[in-house]
């Protein structure tokens, strides 16, 4: 363990870095990930089951207030041998345990030597250790005494004035950096290399992984001035002049907001500066992410990655949190989501699920780590996010060991498996960001419609449409995907000519990337009875037939609208669409028509059952078999469903020669009688709790 004398050294910047084993551990290029992200974190894809101790340090629990008088002895016993042996003996294999809270380096090095001790004993016992580095919170009182630098790596906003984390007063003393500030950010890596070179760990957990909404957004110089160059950077002088009407940056600032022009009222982003502006927050973080993973990777590649930006619940996150997901996933290994939202079947039929988080996870390589508090959550994480992810503090409940225990026992059949999907809802950046009321609420309502119908289904992010084939997916669904660019719609075209199927609803590509209205619509000649941007009519028709057309060799079906079955949710405060809204649309039957219809009916998996019957099916092509997962929603008032009809379609050429299912709790596998109609598998399953997994093998 390094002396405190050379520590403190190090927190001055007296001692070299190399001290610490880092070559050059400051050299990043904006925009890269630094070395071979490929390569990072491997183990994690064997599986995950995380669980810990608290991952709070003494230090602050007494700073915030009203700790029980035992806080001492509980601090110490959740990082005692006693406890991790415990988690050891049932079967948890990573322990998570705080290191670093942002009181400064000096301020918290008794804690993390216990976090290295911790380590050390983990380690002996064969697991591996999680560390928890605070992110977005730097507590002041002590940083600034221990740092005076640090009072202009802070973020301040339009009056100067610090901008606190999003916790209230009650922690008032906990200010956000500036990712902007690259002294902040090599102050950081000095926590990080603590972590990789003095504890060792082996997975590093990146908490509070976002920023304030607007107008809490930093305007200090070095954001002035960093997005002025993100727009000299990004765009030339004549691409500038097309953006913004000019090509001269140096005076543009970020937004500016009073009592009478407030941001949560803000309905449709049709500003280029605050869409450059909500651009430039979302790349600093991911940039500054990179810069942590060149670190990483430059010392230990096998180090895990996780931050804790969130998952797909409604809110639009590059907007208010300054976080995009689909860059931020291309980085890590892991993400958390604390949407705290338990899985449930509602009274009006609505189903609240994380099964969204889960895709957009598989789609990024990615494990979602939820906090799965009943059994209908850890059922669902595991058919959707294929392993167990934070099993939770100690002592784990009577249901997680159960699940515990058969993954463990079956793991094989969650290892390398790969998500088997008819069909690719486009997420789209542009259309959702700037306008989340509308755009944003159609992508979670059509994919409602895909869940509750138990048709397998994938995320696609703008970049993942480029690369879109029929062999990958049957069929494109576009959800009022308004905002889409020149090549993607060229790029849809070409996948349809090909022989996809496409669905198309409401105002898609009725705007460019930059929500630019377009005079005639971008999906002209593929959608014939689309309304040009900027009229309020609604083309309807009583003949679904005058709505569909095959174009090359793919169908193209229309819907003109998704119909919200209610009342429609407040456009602000900054439009979070919350989980009573997740619903299927009043027209959710047309919708899976049409994309039965697009796909010719050819279907990867069938699964007939009540709405609150959930599935997902995944492949392991080497072992030549497909998995079907089925989860039961409505587990606390409906214990048992029966006889769940299941049709399963086999790889091109392939018969099925066998069936099987398994269940938590149950000892051995039970064959399960099926047979073949043309290319797919038909069979029954028996009886469902809360879930089980058939395989079917060709």
């Amino acid at each position: 363990m390094i002396n405190r004398r050379d520590f403190m050294g190090i927190v001055a910047g007296n001692i070299a870095m190399n001290k610490l084993g880092i070559a050059n551990p400051y050299e990043y290029h904006a925009g890269t990930a630094g070395g071979n992200v490929e390569s990072q974190g491997r183990w994690v894809k064997d599986g995950l089951i995380d669980a810990g101790g608290l991952h709070e340090p003494l230090i602050f629990v007494k700073r915030c207030g009203g700790q029980r008088l035992d806080a001492q002895q509980v601090y110490e016993h959740q990082q005692s041998e006693e406890v991790i042996r415990r988690l050891k003996d049932q079967e948890v294999e990573v322990f998570h345990t705080h290191l670093y809270k942002g009181f400064g380096l000096m301020t918290e090095i008794a804690d993390m030597e216990d976090t290295v001790r911790t380590a050390d004993i983990v380690h002996r016992l064969g697991m591996k250790i999680d560390t928890y580095i605070q992110w977005s919170s730097m507590m002041y009182e002590t940083f600034f005494a221990e740092e005076p630098r640090a009072q202009e790596w802070i973020q301040r906003d339009a009056f100067g004035q610090p901008i606190m984390l999003w916790y209230g007063y009650q922690q008032s003393f906990r200010y956000i950096p500036c990712f902007s500030n690259q002294q902040y950010l090599d102050y950081l890596k000095k926590v990080v290399s603590y972590a990789l070179n003095e504890v060792k760990t082996d997975f590093i957990h990146f908490d509070n992984f976002g920023l304030t909404a607007e107008p809490y957004s930093c305007h200090c110089n070095h954001c002035k001035n960093g997005f002025r160059n993100h727009l000299r950077t990004r765009y030339a002088p004549q691409q500038r002049k097309e953006r913004l009407g000019f090509d001269n940056v140096d005076y543009v600032n970020p937004p500016l907001w009073n009592s009478q022009n407030r941001p949560e009222q803000l309905d449709v982003i049709s500003d280029p500066v605050f869409q450059e502006w909500i651009d430039y927050r979302c790349q600093t973080m991911t940039d500054a992410l990179g810069q942590m993973v060149t670190l990483i990777h430059s010392v230990n590649p096998a180090v895990a990655i996780e931050v804790n930006c969130g998952g797909i619940a409604g809110d639009n996150t590059p907007w208010t949190r300054g976080t995009d997901p689909f860059r931020l996933l291309k980085l890590t290994q892991v993400f958390w989501d604390e949407a705290d939202q338990p899985p449930a079947y509602l009274p009006d039929g609505s189903l609240i699920t994380a099964i969204r988080t889960f895709k957009n996870a598989r789609a990024y390589q990615n494990v979602a780590l939820v906090n799965s508090v009943s059994e209908t959550a850890i059922a669902e994480c595991l058919a959707f996010n294929q392993t167990i992810g934070f099993a939770g503090v100690d002592p784990l409940s009577a249901e997680m060991l159960k699940y515990i225990a058969f993954y463990r026992k079956q793991r094989e059949l969650f290892v390398g498996t790969t998500d088997v999907a008819s069909v690719a809802v486009l997420r789209s950046y542009p259309s959702i960001t700037y306008h989340n009321s509308g755009a944003g609420l159609c992508a979670i309502l059509a994919e409602q419609a895909l869940i509750q119908a138990r048709l397998p289904f994938t995320l696609l992010s703008d970049e993942h449409l480029m690369q879109l084939t029929p062999a990958k997916c049957k069929v494109l669904l576009l959800p009022d995907s308004e905002c889409l660019s020149d090549e993607q719609i060229a790029a849809i075209r070409k996948y349809v000519e090909a022989g996809g199927g496409l669905v198309v609803t409401g105002r898609s590509g009725l705007y460019d990337a930059w929500r630019r209205q377009r005079v005639t619509p971008g999906l002209e000649s593929l959608v014939d009875w689309q309304v040009p941007a900027g009229s309020e009519m609604v083309v309807r028709t009583s003949s679904a037939s005058l709505l569909r057309k095959e174009f090359g060799r793919g169908r193209v079906a229309y819907i003109p609208k998704i119909e919200f079955d209610g009342a429609l949710p407040p456009s602000e405060p900054y439009f979070v669409l919350v989980p009573k809204f997740w619903k299927r649309p009043a027209n959710w039957q047309e919708l899976v028509d049409a994309v039965d219809w697009a796909a010719r009916n050819d279907i990867a998996m069938r699964v007939a059952g009540p709405d609150f019957l959930g599935a997902n099916l995944v492949e392991q092509p080497e072992r030549r078999r497909r998995l079907v997962h089925l989860v039961n929603y409505n587990f606390a008032q409906v214990a048992l469903i029966e006889n769940i009809e299941v049709r399963c379609s086999m790889p091109e050429g392939n018969r099925a020669h066998s069936v099987r299912l398994y269940s938590p709790g149950l000892d051995d596998s039970d064959a399960v009688a099926f047979r073949m109609q043309g290319s797919e598998a038909v069979f029954t399953v028996p009886r469902l709790n809360a879930y089980c997994v058939a395989t079917i093998e060709w």
